[in-house]
């Protein structure tokens, strides 16, 4: 080994030492940092792209069971079939730094069902290597800049080349066991210090991948891969399903920094409008399926095996069609519905009528545990129908039953955006909500003299709710949103009879209480969200994210007399919230609010809208700041006034990096606070720790009340497949 004739000089000495292969490198060693400067100085030097893309995947089926059936959208097999093909010709158009949008344009397999398995495969060949913190978006960290020193260890693996130009492999190793890192080989040239070639190795979710890529040659396609492939293992309750895909990039319309031809957005006068970025979208009805079509786009031939799959997957579709009776196949479609219906989300397309979208009947993702809520399970679908001019009618039912409390619980949305262009829209809700005790309650807690209330020790009168709500809303300007509408509840009451409340003495006192109220309340609320950036997709504006926190005022007024209402009252909230990203896999989220009731006159019911319980399953995204998940329900009616606060940090390496080897399936850990001032609880904290993982999210929480511990409890929600 010509060592001597290597540039040496790139090595930081150790100890004495100089270059050797199989050494660690230091933080600082120059081969480091040449690189990590490379890729720093590369990140925005490709400013976009269209590409036009040629995919093939090989699918091998090692072991299936009938449990793959819970795996929504998997491919459906042939029996006795276990060697599957796809291709596909498509687009890839890139906008500096992270935005990238794909279009089909032909597919071709021997799949009962050509559009599915593939995009799965294609979410690994979206890699940017020169991106300064992720490889792919929000999943994996980049080994490629200064502050992945942290995680990952670096080895000089060889050096191969002529001596005056050497191209250096280095071994990737991550120092722990986390799902967002990555082990592997990069190969990088002296002089340009520019990636030419790379292996990595990981894992996420179901599946471990390997992925190499290499790099283009000449005129900024260097910077961009040629060639991408990966293998990935799929495995699932005892099925294991592999995948090998190759796919193939040729690059037109390249821009990079400093060219001339750089397409600014300047004809775009609002620097929030992020459409240029969202051009490209897919249309399955495009689409073409046909082999034909695709073999002039192959840069590889299709070799005597592939052919052979093709060749046998028409034969068996000619044989099946042939064989089987027509009463037999139409039974074993209806069968074959209604299995997809147990297991998938399906779209049924009605022309021109529009279109239904189904969830799966089970759906695990759909079913969660908490103390304070129970058990509940929930189903919802939608319906959409798009007019001219972008114009949009879409409903939304849902339905649920929280087994804990033996309630269910169902809703209806129902949207008509009629200036899409200001996400102007009329809105109708109807449904049921949470059971509920009037203000009289309150007026007998508040002279309780224990500031704790036992609500097991009051014999409540609950109240069931049904609910109409009719709005219109519409942008003033670019992130400020003004909601008006009118809100009406009827309360019946579950149990018509005087209410019993027992005093400190345990002696019952009672007073009346009508079985039914009724209240009528105009409602305004407006939201603002400064700096919003959004695109628009045709008429239709789509908000995107922000750098600012977003805040509301929501004011609602109840009036006595009106369609037989029976309580007059002001409700009065406001509430700031944001999610801060500190780095590509880290986040930290903080919600501040309060609320007030005013004006009470009459009977009325403290509902507020922020500070309210959901009993039925939600996401965990959607709770993972601003929820009290081991409070009472009791407590959220108990009160005229609120003020809560909560903060949650979310990243993958917190505690677990010292548990190795409990790490492998954690993608996110998270830390909880919240607190909460009433007119009993000065003040409710509570804090908690959780782990999110591909298959589900864990959270343990205690609370501590007026200054005493009061419990320990968990929540658990299914996150399997729920990200698809």
């Amino acid at each position: 080994m010509l060592l001597a004739l290597f540039p040496l000089s790139l090595f930081a000495e150790k100890e004495g030492g100089g270059v050797s292969v199989g050494r660690l490198f230091s933080s600082d060693d120059t081969v480091l940092m040449n690189l990590f400067n490379t890729v720093s100085q590369h990140a925005e030097t490709v400013h976009q792209y269209q590409a036009q893309t040629y995919v093939r995947s090989q699918y091998k089926v090692h072991k299936r069971n009938a449990l793959i059936r819970l795996v929504p959208s998997m491919f459906k097999f042939y029996d006795g079939v276990s060697d599957y093909l796809t291709e596909s010709v498509g687009e890839v158009q890139y906008v500096a730094p992270d935005v990238y949008h794909m279009k089909l344009r032909a597919l071709s397999g021997t799949f009962r069902r050509n559009q599915v398995g593939l995009y799965n495969a294609l979410e690994f060949l979206n890699v940017n290597v020169y991106s300064p913190t992720t490889l792919l978006p929000d999943k994996l960290i980049s080994p490629f800049n200064r502050r992945a020193v942290k995680y990952y260890d670096y080895y000089l693996d060889s050096i191969t080349g002529p001596p005056d130009s050497p191209n250096y492999c280095i071994r990737i190793v991550p120092r722990n066991n986390g799902i967002q890192l990555v082990d592997g080989t990069v190969v990088v040239s002296h002089g340009t210090w520019l990636v030419r070639e790379l292996t990595l190795h990981g894992r996420i979710d179901l599946v471990d991948f390997t992925l190499h890529v290499q790099m283009g040659e000449g005129e900024g396609r260097e910077l961009l891969p040629a060639r991408c492939d990966v293998n990935l293992m799929f495995r699932f309750l005892w099925n294991r399903i592999e995948s090998d895909c190759s796919a193939f990039f040729s690059y037109d319309d390249l821009v990079l920094d400093g060219d001339e031809e750089v397409e600014s957005p300047a004809s775009v006068s609002d620097e929030y409008d992020l459409t240029q970025q969202y051009l490209l979208k897919c249309d399955d009805s495009e689409v073409v399926y046909d082999t034909a079509y695709i073999a002039p786009f192959r840069p590889v031939p299709l070799d005597t095996t592939l052919q052979k799959m093709y060749a046998d997957f028409n034969f068996l579709k000619q044989e099946q069609a042939l064989a089987k009776p027509l009463a037999k196949r139409k039974n074993r479609v209806f069968w074959g519905n209604v299995s997809d219906a147990l297991t998938d989300s399906y779209t049924l397309d009605l022309n021109k009528l529009g279109h239904f979208r189904f969830s799966p009947i089970l759906d695990l993702g759909m079913l969660s545990y908490s103390p304070s809520k129970g058990v509940s399970y929930k189903q919802q679908f939608n319906y959409y129908r798009v007019f001219k001019d972008n114009r949009l009618f879409k409903v939304s039912p849902k339905a649920g039953y929280n087994f804990t409390r033996k309630e269910l619980y169902w809703s209806a949305d129902f949207d008509f955006y009629y200036a899409p262009e200001r996400l102007g829209a009329f809105t109708l809700k109807v449904g049921n909500g949470n059971r509920i005790y009037t203000s009289r309650i309150m007026d007998k807690l508040s002279q309780q003299r224990d500031t704790l209330v036992d609500f097991s020790k009051l014999n409540l009168n609950y109240f069931k709710d049904m609910y109409v709500q009719v709005g219109n809303r519409i942008e003033i300007s670019n992130g400020l949103q003004l909601f008006t509408g009118i809100d009406v509840h009827r309360r019946k009451a579950v149990r018509p009879s005087e209410l019993v409340v027992k005093d400190e003495l345990q002696r019952p006192t009672s007073f009346f209480m009508q079985p039914t109220y009724i209240t009528f309340a105009p409602r305004v609320k407006v939201v603002w969200t400064p700096g919003q950036y959004y695109y628009m997709d045709g008429l239709r504006k789509v908000y995107l994210h922000s750098n600012f926190p977003t805040f509301s005022l929501d004011y609602e007024h109840g009036f006595k007399g009106v369609m037989g209402s029976n309580g007059s009252y002001g409700r009065m909230e406001a509430d700031i919230h944001q999610c801060i990203r500190l780095s590509s896999v880290s986040n930290l989220y903080y919600r501040y609010g309060g609320g007030v009731f005013t004006e009470q006159k009459g009977v009325y019911f403290v509902d507020f809208a922020n500070f309210s319980r959901s009993n039925l399953p939600v996401g965990w995204e959607d709770e993972i700041s601003g929820a009290f998940h081991l409070l009472g329900n009791d407590w959220y009616n108990s009160s005229r006034w609120y003020s809560r606060a909560h903060l949650t940090f979310e990243a993958p390496f917190i505690i677990l990096p010292r548990t190795r080897s409990h790490q492998g399936i954690v993608h996110s850990e998270r830390l909880y606070g919240s607190i909460l001032y009433t007119t009993h609880l000065h003040p409710y904290v509570e804090l908690g720790y959780g782990i999110g993982t591909y298959l589900f999210n864990l959270g343990i929480f205690t609370s501590n009340v007026n200054g005493q511990f009061h419990e320990v409890g968990c929540k658990f929600t299914f996150e399997l497949f729920s990200r698809r």
